[in-house]
């Protein structure tokens, strides 16, 4: 077969060698352009409908207007950023082969790509400390409405500082242009080593948007866990009220809720921006095809967050079913109703597993308690019982030697 191939080969002139190969390469091009288009538009698309109907839930029902249902409309709202003003200038970067746009536009979209980022971080800090607040801190005020939404505003300020080019503007040290492998604009430093304002904005936004909030994150669940551990295994769940009983799991099953969408999306954006931030400083270069699954696993933490909720809680999982059911094309794909509730029910039945497990261990340390105490009950009353009885010997003895004497 090889020699075969080879004496086919060499019947190709070198015109027609190169028209193979070129058809061979954009042949590959296009399958991998097709690879990355039709993930991330389906991310883009599912990121579009999930975050809406979770601003529109908020805004629309009363009854859905909590501190925590602030906080994640705002998640929502900065997901839905990226999802309309950041991906779809990714799709075509990826069907152009490049940066099509004009160089204001490669600013803007570096800065909406830094901006929702770091807004993201911060409002993960926000939901981390109002958890910490309700579970550790009961006796506090916690944060209600107004609160929410003045937290809120303060990371979008915050962000807006951290992510305007004020680099590009003020030095020609920095740059703003494209990076092929993350398909988005981004500041590149052309001096090495930084000095001045570069080194300084660096440390600050590595400081400010990744380890203060990392540290705050992690020492508001560390508190978190503990508290509810000891609510649950050194007191006795026997000697709980109902009230008592119900009110740790319902901060229980809260704080494990916001664990879950706090811990995925760390998970999803820091590699990226931690690779995105090396590739900038000039560090790498890395390999494009490994920076775009990267950013494409980043963005998928848009669509990720609404099904978490879904999946976590009955409100929410009404709500999501209540709109999807309205769009014909969930009901027409097999004939019946698209149900979200069914990862509600599979979740619930999980935990109703691992409260199951927890009460049967329970029992077995009251029962365990139980029989020492009668143990030690035992031996209390047979000790008495036999002082009693030396004490009955000792006075009948002294009885028969008063009764010689005599």
């Amino acid at each position: 077969t090889m020699t075969s191939l080879n004496a086919t080969i060499g019947n190709y002139s070198n015109e027609e060698m190169l028209s193979l190969a070129t058809d061979i390469a954009m042949t590959s091009s296009t399958a991998s352009k097709v690879l990355k288009i039709i993930p991330l538009a389906l991310v883009m698309l599912a990121s579009i409908a999930g975050n809406s109907i979770v601003i529109h839930a908020v805004y629309a029902d009363i009854r859905m207007q909590t501190a925590t249902n602030i906080l994640i409309a705002s998640q929502s709202i900065v997901d839905l950023g990226t999802s309309v003003l950041v991906i779809p200038f990714a799709l075509i970067s990826v069907g152009c082969d490049g940066w099509i746009f004009r160089d204001k536009f490669c600013a803007a979209n570096g800065f909406f790509n830094l901006f929702f980022t770091q807004i993201t971080v911060l409002q993960l800090v926000i939901i981390a400390f109002d958890r910490y607040l309700v579970i550790v801190r009961p006796s506090r005020r916690a944060i209600d409405i107004k609160d929410a939404m003045k937290l809120a505003g303060i990371a979008w300020c915050v962000s807006f500082v951290g992510s305007f080019p004020w680099l590009p503007l003020l030095t020609n040290r920095v740059e703003v242009v494209f990076f092929q492998g993350f398909y988005v604009c981004a500041q590149r430093y052309v001096q090495k080593p930084l000095i001045g304002l570069e080194l300084f904005s660096v440390t600050v936004t590595i400081g400010v948007f990744a380890v203060l909030p990392l540290v705050l994150i992690f020492y508001s669940y560390y508190q978190i866990n503990k508290v509810i551990h000891l609510n649950r295994h050194r007191v006795s769940p026997v000697s709980l009220s109902n009230a008592q009983k119900l009110a740790i799991n319902v901060y229980a099953k809260s704080a494990s809720t916001s664990k879950v969408v706090i811990g995925t999306s760390l998970l999803q954006v820091f590699p990226a921006c931690f690779i995105l931030l090396l590739e900038g400083l000039g560090v790498g270069p890395f390999p494009h095809d490994f920076e775009t699954a990267v950013k494409w696993i980043m963005w998928c933490h848009c669509v990720v967050k609404p099904i978490i909720y879904a999946a976590k809680s009955r409100v929410w999982a009404r709500v999501i079913r209540s709109y999807l059911v309205t769009l014909p094309i969930f009901s027409s794909l097999i004939g019946i109703d698209f149900k979200i509730a069914s990862f509600s029910t599979l979740a619930n039945r999980v935990k109703t597993y691992r409260l199951s497990k927890r009460r049967r261990s329970a029992q077995k340390n009251l029962k365990g308690r139980r029989s020492n105490e009668t143990k030690t009950s035992q031996l209390n009353t047979e000790r008495p019982a036999w002082f009693s009885n030396i004490k009955q010997a000792w006075m009948a003895d002294e009885q028969q030697d008063n009764f010689g004497s005599f």
